[in-house]
């Protein structure tokens, strides 16, 4: 392996930064209206804002393990992987990350943790079943590159507006529509909802441009690392195979498999649903790079390292 300890991508230190600014007005927006209550509520709008977003960032790795049904491992269990992560970090300058392994049939592959020295990467009987070992490498390449990248941790934070955005439009929606009420309870939550209006308007306005803004910054993040994992194994053919492999099976996934692994699906170095096109509408919601674009960024990495770039 070559070794490689280059900083991220400039392009995806510019966007993380954005990405950072950005939700720091969105918070700051949704705070707000609290402080129209009076600071105290304002106050407390803002500690709980950034105590949940705190706690989303630190367990986020737990709760991606736990949707997965994936156990840690150790050195002894899985001397092979280890080997491999082992290289990966020397070659990367980074700590070692936790290894996980999920009983999942379907091929796939993340990582996830507040910053370098609390990630966990996990892979899935699926993937050493259908990889070769030089493919195995270059999926745990890359998902170390989203570690060294120092990207996960923006991805959490980026992420949070919208799910937060999402729980508060649900709720208005309920309102709206009444759901599990009757009568006269019906009616005052109609009403309510009403009232409500502007908040509802904010909540939709901000689940969209949160939603949009997260995935193009996770579209970015991957092409960063598929080309920060193929320099760190010298190997962009290994990486591009492995993916044609891993979509091909998570393609003709059983529907037990998408469900399971949908949860961390934008975290997965292939995402679980139908590839989306290039372009258009579908392009913009999905949360990776088609894998053309993909194979062509590795390509490119190949004539890259031929002539010794």
């Amino acid at each position: 392996m070559a070794p490689s300890r280059d900083a991220p991508e400039p392009g995806l230190t510019w966007r993380m930064f954005a990405t950072v600014i950005l939700v720091a007005l969105v918070y700051a927006a949704a705070a707000l209206p609290a402080f129209l209550a009076g600071p105290v509520w304002g106050a407390a709008a803002v500690a709980a804002a950034a105590a949940f977003a705190v706690v989303s960032a630190r367990a986020g790795d737990r709760l991606a393990l736990r949707a997965m049904d994936a156990r840690q491992v150790t050195a002894d269990e899985e001397p092979d992987l280890h080997a491999v992560l082992d290289r990966l970090c020397m070659s990367s300058g980074l700590p070692k990350p936790r290894l996980a392994v999920s009983g999942l049939d379907a091929p796939n592959a993340f990582a996830a943790g507040s910053g370098p020295g609390s990630a966990v990467v996990c892979v899935t009987d699926g993937l050493r079943a259908r990889l070769e070992p030089a493919e195995i490498a270059a999926v745990l390449a890359h998902e170390t590159a989203h570690v060294a990248n120092r990207d996960v941790l923006v991805g959490a934070v980026a992420s949070f507006p919208g799910m937060c955005a999402e729980l508060l439009l649900g709720w208005w929606t309920g309102l709206i529509g009444g759901r599990g009420r009757a009568g006269a309870r019906r009616a005052a939550a109609l009403l309510c909802g009403i009232v409500l209006l502007p908040v509802g308007v904010a909540a939709a306005v901000l689940y969209a441009a949160g939603t949009l803004t997260w995935l193009a910054l996770s579209r970015h993040r991957e092409l960063c690392a598929d080309t920060t994992g193929a320099l760190l194994t010298g190997r962009p053919g290994d990486l591009s195979s492995a993916l044609v492999k891993i979509s091909d099976a998570v393609r003709d996934a059983s529907r037990d498999d998408l469900r399971r692994l949908r949860p961390v699906s934008a975290l997965c170095v292939v995402p679980a649903r139908r590839a989306a096109a290039d372009g258009g509408v579908e392009g913009m919601l999905s949360s990776h790079p088609t894998l053309r674009r993909r194979r062509e960024g590795l390509e490119a990495v190949s004539w890259r390292l031929a002539r010794g770039g």
